[in-house]
């Protein structure tokens, strides 16, 4: 392909070697990448490198002839190196047409055949004419292998680089073909020094383009193995019997809901980008705590989550696995959904159970023992101030007797609801036993505490409650109120209240008392015991007062009791048995 111009001037051979350069560099560029055919694109740098250097021995050997040397030795090196060029134009061929094709068959066959005819030519029967003609043919031979090996990837979808090569290369198949057949030897174009350096300079867009073509398929293959693997996700979820949901992390947009998701939210499938996951949250933290988990766990297993369906019915408990996945060329959240309304109902009927009297509804007494002493400890770390009331039915033994225990009931159910009408969320009331209420007032002193009281005394003394029988019966109670100033420890606060409470009623029922500093003098709290009203339901058996000793024998005969006791007389001494 080259010409001796090209060492005819000192600008040409600096412009060709620059054009080498530049390719070389393009070379260099591609194969840091997975491109399959660097190899073949390595195998034809190395065969222009070499064609480039039979050049400059060719125009050596025109020196060295034109001085009447002997050339034989210059002229053997010139057609070994044209047959390696050639080789190496074979196997890039090779490489390109079959990728890791074996070689060394091939192309030790096309060697041995091309260094026979060498040594034979050149120094067992010299013929100038054979050798002018391997010179052609060895080039021509290589640069033939190249066109068809490109032409023949001209199938492919992406093949600006193979066709850039199969007319680069043809063009100079087609120059050194004429060439073989003498016709425009003497052309200015057909063996202009130029030819060269162009063809390099074109070589370097077709390495480009061929990476880029090699891209470009790449590309395509990880499209198509998107689509593949968002088409198995979609298969996956629709199939699911549990609800799922591909949302966008950037933005929150749902892309994706099964048939369950939709009916469980309330989804218009045919609407679906306008929803977004957060919508469905009827607890904005539980999202936030999903969202710092995923950030520091990737994955998440068996999350509960309040939920809403998108028509604002009432909430709903969920059980949720949720984990980041690629799909559709972004990052999405996938999360699968369990419905544990249910189970989280029943959850809560046995706490309930657990902390709450059945009757009342209110907390029970362990549950505000417990609750009140962590108020209390954090009120010492604040120095905060507290009260603690005891309340009591007054007479509640005679409602009962008169109304019914029915009524009875209705009338504790109707006191714990006032009560927590006229008490704050913060405070809390709790049925501490049979008519008995117990309250813890947040932040408030006994003045206050006592303010509180006396408006719910009021209120309970208005109230109005039908009996069974149709009889209107009314009821009053009795308060006793103790204090921060009194302990910070929840037995002392409660027997305290208590006395005070005790002291109302001695003090005429339907009244508040307050348990002050001044009354810890001579108060035992270890000795102290809950004050019952005298009146209060006992059970018959307790009715009699003041009896030290209470027998199955009373009210019987005399003489009945003595026969009775000789039939449990025990065994006489001797120990025998009936």
């Amino acid at each position: 392909m080259g010409s001796i111009e090209i060492f005819a001037a000192t600008s040409n051979w600096i412009i060709t070697l620059l054009s080498l350069g530049i390719l070389g560099v393009t070379l260099f560029a591609v194969s840091q990448g997975k491109l399959v055919v660097k190899k073949a694109l390595l195998y034809i740098y190395a065969g222009l490198l070499l064609e480039f250097v039979t050049v400059g021995i060719n125009y050596k050997i025109n020196l060295v002839y034109a001085r009447g040397e002997a050339i034989d030795t210059l002229v053997f090196f010139e057609l070994a190196l044209l047959l390696i060029a050639m080789l190496f134009f074979a196997m890039a061929s090779l490489q390109i047409l079959v990728n890791n094709l074996p070689e060394l068959p091939i192309v030790g066959a096309l060697g041995g055949i091309g260094a026979v005819a060498i040594v034979y030519f050149v120094y067992i029967y010299p013929n100038s004419y054979m050798i002018a003609n391997m010179q052609q043919i060895f080039a021509l031979t290589g640069f033939l292998c190249l066109s068809i090996a490109f032409v023949s990837q001209l199938h492919r979808r992406h093949n600006a680089g193979y066709l850039g090569g199969a007319v680069a290369c043809s063009c100079v198949t087609l120059i050194l073909f004429l060439r073989l057949l003498g016709i425009g030897y003497d052309s200015e174009i057909l063996n202009s020094w130029y030819i060269s350096p162009l063809f390099y300079n074109v070589m370097a867009v077709v390495f480009a383009a061929i990476n880029a073509d090699y891209l470009a398929r790449s590309l395509d293959t990880s499209r198509s193995e998107i689509v593949k693997y968002n088409r198995r996700i979609e298969d996956i979820i629709k199939s699911s019997p549990f609800p799922i949901i591909i949302s966008r992390l950037s933005d929150d947009k749902i892309i994706l809901a099964n048939n369950n998701a939709v009916k469980l939210f309330g989804i218009d499938i045919t609407e679906l980008d306008r929803y977004h996951l957060k919508d469905f949250f009827a607890d904005a933290d539980s999202r936030t705590q999903l969202n710092e988990r995923l950030e520091m766990e990737k994955e998440v297993q068996d999350f509960e989550i309040l939920v809403k369906s998108y028509n604002g019915e009432s909430p709903f408990w969920l059980l949720t696995s949720a984990t980041t996945i690629d799909y559709n060329y972004d990052v999405v959240l996938y999360a699968a959904f369990q419905d544990i309304t249910s189970r989280k109902n029943r959850e809560v009927l046995l706490k309930n159970q657990a902390i709450r009297d059945p009757l009342t509804s209110l907390y029970n007494r362990r549950y505000f023992e417990e609750e009140v002493n962590k108020r209390i400890a954090a009120a010492r770390r604040n120095n905060g101030i507290y009260c603690v009331m005891m309340t009591d039915v007054d007479l509640f033994k005679k409602v009962n007797d008169t109304y019914g225990h029915k009524t009875g009931d209705k009338v504790l159910i109707e006191l714990a609801s006032a009560c927590e009408r006229a008490l704050r969320d913060r405070d809390i009331v709790a049925r501490y036993g049979g008519e008995e209420f117990v309250i813890f007032l947040a932040d408030v002193d006994i003045d206050s505490a006592k303010a509180v009281a006396e408006r719910l005394r009021e209120t309970i003394a208005a109230l109005r409650i039908p009996s069974d029988d149709g009889r209107i019966v009314n009821f009053t109670i009795s308060i006793g109120i103790s204090s921060s100033q009194i302990s910070d420890n929840i037995d002392t606060l409660i027997k305290t209240a208590d006395e005070a409470l005790y002291k109302a009623k001695q003090n005429g029922r339907n009244r508040v008392e307050l348990f002050l500093p001044a009354d810890l003098q001579g108060f035992n709290p270890d000795n102290a015991s809950p004050h019952k009203d005298e009146s209060a339901n006992r059970h018959p058996i307790f009715e009699k007062e003041g009896a030290e000793e209470i027998s199955l024998l009373d009210g019987l005969p005399e003489k009945h009791i003595e026969g009775t006791a000789a039939e449990i007389k025990r065994p006489d001494d001797s120990g025998e048995a009936d």
